[in-house]
């Protein structure tokens, strides 16, 4: 294994490139002497923070980063209205259950692996990259005909995305340490646009049966069309910000860890995706889990003691302070992102189940389909604007937990008739989240030195998308066992309510498989039986709601102490801005070009 020395974090010591070394941001105490060529006290001198500003041409950069980083987004929460329906037209709904895991799948894979190698490659092809997948992904889902094509645009989708997670990177990078979290919320700004209003806009388009549709896919192509020719033509930051020349990065670059962590995530996620609906003894359960958990083991054991010149994963990382550092907050952003997609899979679950029929306006829907929106977008905005005025880092990190795990435990109370307080408490979470989340990469940011700050923002977003993979289909599986174990209710409803006992069998694969609108076409189905089935069902689906709410808890008490466990990160929030832009004034402030 790799030597590896992590001296005490230092002001401001500038990251040399030596690669067994491992040096810390800080604020204003100036480059190293490798890296400045100038004796200490000079460079001190010359990068004093007084000098240091955040140019006009850097804030449009911002903008199309923040543009860069959103516009893949535009597919998630559209794509998770419109493609069950598009299934089901298409008639295969059963592939339904991979359009949001088919894009944190890909996502997950890919955000690591150029995430980290941004630190070599610098962050700007990866961008452009990220910009012209997404196009050709929207391409792909508008012109889709059939539910395979729909899948692959999905998937490149996912492959955008993950990718453009490297401008959750660049857009803090530029702004001054103390402002790193106002970097972050900025970031995903066109996200919460996408995330508000998408969802709305799907459900209008796709009630009709043209195809309507497609103009929402088209949309976000012309959006990833213009954030591409904006990165190519603004955006210039330094081409090696470890100071690494491309050959040598090449040489060292982590092939054998990015050939197992691949196959080993993907495997894994999938496993995970199956337990929503095989059974946990099904042999592609097993197989596909056993293989993917073998490839991720053997790629710990290789980050770990491999002589790779350019790990994706270096052991220091998350060895440094006793994990203190990055690693619990790393853990932590695992669980808070665990905590969003639980109350997305939740609340989702209460309008289909509960809130919305037939009977419902539309306009109604569309403004139910907010209540799980506002909240996010709302707490950013919180953080952003009183953040920095409330100081006491760390207390506002564990405050925000522990408001998330308070609301979203709080929903263990949910009945198919209690509406304003589910509704109440999910904007509440949601809101809680919008602080606790940004917060905590914040800190997996200024957990690692400026030089490492990739493979920091490749981890924290796998968390991201992993942690929300794994936490829905979770939730999923709670919310569908719920269901299963109340089955023999809801077949006795059906059977007083007059259901023939010879179709008896086949009442819960229907209500499993399409709800309890699946039931139509049983022999022996009444209007009677029909409202027996439904109040039956809402009561198991409350019961399967509170499992899945339950299991939240478990996570949050881990969460709670994970926070309490992160260091405070007020010595960091400083005046030193990291990076500046080689085509603007202020490049030669740049430690590596």
């Amino acid at each position: 294994m790799t030597s590896v020395e992590l001296p005490e974090r230092v002001a401001d010591k500038a990251d040399v490139p030596q690669h067994d070394t491992i040096e810390h941001v800080g604020d204003d105490s100036g480059g190293d002497q490798a890296a400045s060529g100038l004796p200490a006290d000079k460079a001190d001198i010359d990068g004093s923070p007084a000098e240091e500003r955040v140019t006009a041409k850097a804030w449009l950069c911002v903008f199309l980063l923040s543009l860069s980083f959103g516009v893949p987004f535009w597919g998630t929460p559209t794509s998770s209205n419109m493609g069950p329906t598009l299934m089901a037209r298409w008639g295969n709904s059963s592939l339904s259950a991979w359009i949001v895991p088919g894009i944190t799948t890909a996502a997950s894979v890919t955000i690591l692996l150029f995430g980290a190698n941004s630190d070599l490659f610098g962050r700007r092809p990866f961008l452009l990259f990220s910009n012209l997948v997404n196009a050709v992904g929207y391409i792909v889902l508008a012109t889709s005909k059939g539910s395979n094509q729909y899948i692959a645009g999905i998937v490149l989708n996912g492959c955008g995305s993950g990718t453009a997670g490297v401008a959750l990177i660049a857009c803090p990078e530029l702004l001054p340490n103390k402002f790193r979290h106002v970097g972050v919320v900025l970031a995903d700004g066109f996200v919460y646009i996408m995330i508000i209003i998408g969802p709305v806009v799907a459900r209008a388009a796709i009630i009709h049966d043209d195809n309507r549709w497609t103009y929402i896919y088209w949309a976000g192509f012309i959006i990833s069309a213009l954030a591409l020719v904006g990165i190519a033509f603004l955006y210039y930051p330094p081409k090696h910000p470890r100071g690494v020349p491309w050959q040598d990065a090449l040489r060292g670059l982590d092939w054998v860890g990015a050939a197992l962590f691949t196959p080993g995530c993907v495997m894994v996620l999938v496993g995970i995706v199956y337990t929503t609906y095989l059974d946990a003894s099904d042999k592609r359960v097993i197989i596909t889990l056993t293989l993917g958990f073998v490839f991720i083991i053997a790629f710990g054991l290789w980050e770990h003691f491999s002589n790779v010149k350019y790990p994706l994963c270096p052991t220091p990382v998350f060895a440094s302070h006793k994990g203190r550092e990055f690693t619990a907050p790393f853990c932590l952003s695992f669980i808070v992102v665990g905590f969003f997609y639980g109350l997305s899979v939740i609340f989702p679950t209460l309008l289909n189940d509960f809130y919305i029929d037939a009977n419902t306006p539309d306009s109604e829907q569309m403004a139910l389909s907010l209540a799980s929106s506002v909240g996010l977008p709302f707490g950013a905005m919180l953080l952003m604007v009183f953040g920095h005025r409330v100081g006491h880092w760390r207390w506002q990190l564990i405050g925000s937990v522990f408001s998330l795990v308070l609301w979203g435990s709080l929903m263990t109370l949910v009945t198919p008739t209690n509406k304003a307080l589910m509704i109440a408490l999910v904007v509440l979470g949601q809101t809680s989240y919008g602080v606790a989340a940004y917060l905590g990469v914040t800190y997996a940011q200024l957990g690692v030195p400026q030089t490492y700050l990739g493979i920091s923002g490749g981890l924290a977003g796998l968390a991201r998308y992993g942690g929300g993979a794994v936490a829905s289909s979770s939730y999923a599986s709670a919310i569908g066992n719920g269901i299963k174990t109340k089955g023999g209710d809801i077949t006795a409803a059906a059977l007083a309510a007059g259901l023939p006992k010879s179709s008896a069998s086949l009442l819960m694969p229907a209500i499993i498989s399409n709800g309890p609108a699946g039931i139509a076409n049983i022999p022996g189905v009444t209007d009677a039986v029909n409202t027996a089935v439904a109040a039956a069902y809402k009561t198991a689906a409350a019961f399967g709601l509170r499992n899945a709410a339950l299991a939240s808890l478990a996570f949050g008490v881990v969460g709670i102490g994970l926070a309490f466990a992160c260091e405070d990160i007020t010595p960091k929030m400083t005046d030193k801005i990291e990076v500046f832009l080689e085509n603007d004034a202020l490049a030669e402030k740049n430690r590596f070009h």
